[in-house]
């Protein structure tokens, strides 16, 4: 009876947070997913860490990653989660995705794996329309058009920020607008196709900017889920103070430029060499023969005069 009670409970849970997919649109070619095995939410933030390079505190249970070349690790991670279908059909490879906890569980997750500030939507928005697009379905009254064109607009001021070599490692964006389109039009409405094949070309600008500044050193992934029931609206103001005070919970370090390295070594091989001048100074000085023939006798020997 207990079972039955625990399998009826988990069953519900999973028809309530649905199911989705997890896609790689790119990864250095050191860094190879394979396979097709299934894998939950639970695990993305350890996968998408040990893609980076980082060393995660659980063991692996996920057999679809290896790395192949430690030295081409990717600079620069782009998760994108759309909330509304299971699948986009994007580029292989792609695996089934189990919805076993929340998206912002999730993203505390893989914040403290990798121990730094993740950029989500709302450091990236700048509130300007970076794209007009030719609509033919949707109608930009629409209030749920309106949170889908806001999605676009995050993507492609990532997109710029990328051009412009905006100094950012991790960047985990949420996009709800399609959910909205496919809540009110239905998820076979013209309105529902037109608003995918949007968010792809989206994807595909950004995938562009990254290869055009990164080069093959960036891993972007999508991550879809349907059905998403256990959602709480994003709030601009609530979610940057959520994200400082877990900043400060982190005990993090304060950001530095990409030349703090240079003038770190600089700095240190410097004072370590006038040191050892110093020292090696003082112990020659230490160890001088003060005798009739030295500097130290003629410069402290008082001279006698003499009467004629």
């Amino acid at each position: 009876m207990k079972v039955a009670s625990i399998v009826g409970v988990f069953c519900l849970l999973t028809s309530v947070l649905g199911n989705g997919e997890f896609s790689i649109l790119h990864s250095p070619n050191g860094v190879n997913f394979r396979g097709d095995e299934q894998l939950n939410t639970s695990e993305l933030p350890k996968i998408i860490s040990t893609a980076m390079g980082h060393t995660t505190p659980f063991g692996d249970s996920w057999n679809g990653l290896t790395v192949l070349n430690p030295f081409n690790y990717p600079e620069v991670s782009v998760a994108v989660v759309v909330e509304g279908v299971q699948s986009l059909q994007l580029s292989e490879p792609r695996y089934p995705l189990e919805i076993t906890s929340t998206l912002d569980q999730v993203k505390d997750d893989f914040t403290s794996i990798l121990g730094q500030v993740v950029f989500d939507e709302n450091d990236l928005y700048s509130g300007e329309t970076q794209k007009i697009l030719a609509l033919q379905k949707l109608n930009k009254k629409d209030v749920a058009v309106l949170q889908f064109l806001k999605d676009i607009d995050v993507l492609m001021d990532l997109k710029h920020k990328v051009l412009a070599k905006s100094v950012f490692k991790t960047v985990w964006i949420r996009l709800n607008g399609l959910d909205d389109i496919i809540s009110v039009y239905g998820q076979d409405s013209e309105q529902a196709l037109e608003a995918v094949t949007i968010l792809k070309s989206a994807l595909g600008e950004l995938q562009d900017a990254l290869e055009n500044t990164y080069g093959d050193r960036f891993i972007l992934t999508a991550i879809t889920i349907e059905r998403l029931r256990l959602r709480e609206k994003r709030s601009t103001t609530s979610n940057a103070k959520a994200n400082s005070e877990l900043y400060w919970k982190l005990n993090l370090s304060k950001r530095y430029g990409s030349d703090y390295s240079s003038i770190f070594n600089i700095l240190l091989w410097t004072s370590v060499f006038l040191i050892a001048a110093l020292i090696s100074t003082a112990v020659f000085i230490c160890t001088l023969d003060p005798g009739r023939d030295s500097i130290i006798y003629r410069m402290t020997t008082q001279r006698i005069k003499k009467e004629n």
